[in-house]
């Protein structure tokens, strides 16, 4: 994960934790899904630098592309209901979920 300084004139969400700046967008901070290096693992930052605790489910949804054709991409959702796409960035609640893929964990994480 790339933690570096805040950026100038954007105060931090807190001044006791690296801040990761990737959570940074748009002048806001954001929740945000990182994979954890090259497994399949996980893990959810929320906006004020914390890591999620509660379990990750990974989903299955159906996209469609620019030429009408549709395709299946990958979704998370947390425990608590918050949604983020296959890039890990927040996004609204997909209303086309085709399967539940069933692997969790209660540490925040997911595996393939």
């Amino acid at each position: 994960m790339n933690a570096v300084s805040n950026t100038p004139n954007t105060p931090a969400p807190t001044s006791t934790r690296t801040v990761i700046e990737s959570n940074h967008m748009d002048g806001k901070w954001i929740d945000r899904i990182y994979q954890l290096g090259i497994t399949a693992e996980v893990e959810l930052i929320n906006k004020d630098s914390t890591r999620y605790r509660g379990k990750i489910y990974r989903r299955r949804i159906t996209v469609q592309n620019t030429e009408g054709q549709n395709f299946f991409a990958t979704a998370y959702e947390s425990e608590d209901g918050r949604w983020f796409d296959n890039c890990g960035m927040p996004m609204k609640k997909p209303t086309n979920i085709t399967k539940e893929l069933e692997e969790e964990s209660s540490a925040g994480l997911i595996s393939q």
